[in-house]
C-alpha cells in the first residue's frame, strides 16, 4: 500500500526487488488530494497528524482495502495463508490496521516507514496470527523512527512475532531495505 502523496502503480517501480513467486497488488488509496496524488486518510491535521486518526478517520479506507483484498484473493484463487500486506508511510498504518484487526489473516505484514494508528490500543483483541517485520530509515524527517518502535513495542506486548529493522536513509525505500525485505518475505520460518 503506498504512502501519502503517491499512486497505487509507484509499486511497480521496485517489483522486481519482490519474491519473482508473489502476485503483487497495489491498491489506490481512498481520497484524492487537490494537487493530484492520493491519501489514505481524512480529515489530516498536518500540525497535529497523530491527533488527527481516530478510528473513524481510518474506517472508510480499512473497509475499502479489506473488501478490495478479499475479492481479489477469491479471483486469484489465493489463500488467506499466503496473504502479505506491505505498506510506506500511510500505507504502513493501513498495514498495521488491517493486520490486527483480523478481517483479514494475512501471514507477514511489512509496514515500512510509517505510524502506529492509536485507535488499535483501545481494540479488546487483536489478531495475533502475523509475524510482522517493521522498517524505518534512521534519517526520516517525515515520520520519526520512535513511531516504527512504537508499534514493534505494541506487538511485542501482545506477544506477536516482531521484527525491526532500521536502515540507513530517509523517508524511501532503499535497495538494501527492499533485499532485506525480500529475504525476509522468503524465509520459509519467520
Amino acid at each position: 500500500m503506498h504512502g501519502r502523496d503517491a499512486y497505487a502503480e509507484t509499486i511497480f517501480s521496485v517489483e522486481h526487488m519482490l519474491p519473482k513467486s508473489f502476485h503483487i497488488v497495489s491498491i489506490r488509496a481512498t481520497y484524492q488530494l487537490p494537487r493530484d496524488g492520493y491519501e489514505w486518510f481524512k480529515p489530516y491535521d498536518y500540525d497535529h497528524p497523530l491527533e488527527s486518526f481516530a478510528e473513524e478517520h481510518f474506517r472508510e479506507s480499512v473497509d475499502l482495502a479489506t473488501e478490495t483484498i478479499r475479492s481479489v484473493m477469491s479471483e486469484k484463487g489465493v489463500a488467506g495463508d499466503q496473504l502479505h500486506l506491505l505498506g510506506f508511510s500511510q500505507g504502513a498504518a493501513m498495514c498495521f490496521f488491517l493486520g490486527l484487526e483480523g478481517k483479514l489473516q494475512p501471514k507477514r505484514i511489512v509496514p515500512m516507514s510509517g505510524f502506529f494508528p492509536r485507535p488499535i490500543e483501545a481494540w479488546q483483541t487483536v489478531n495475533t496470527s502475523a509475524s510482522f517485520l517493521v522498517t524505518h530509515g534512521s534519517e526520516d524527517k517525515v515520520v520519526s523512527t520512535s513511531e516504527s518502535k512504537y508499534g514493534v513495542a505494541f506487538l511485542k506486548r501482545h506477544q506477536i512475532p516482531a521484527e525491526y529493522y532500521e536502515y540507513k536513509g530517509r523517508h524511501k525505500m532503499t535497495l538494501p531495505l527492499l533485499k532485506h525485505v525480500r529475504e525476509w518475505l522468503e524465509a520459509p520460518n519467520v
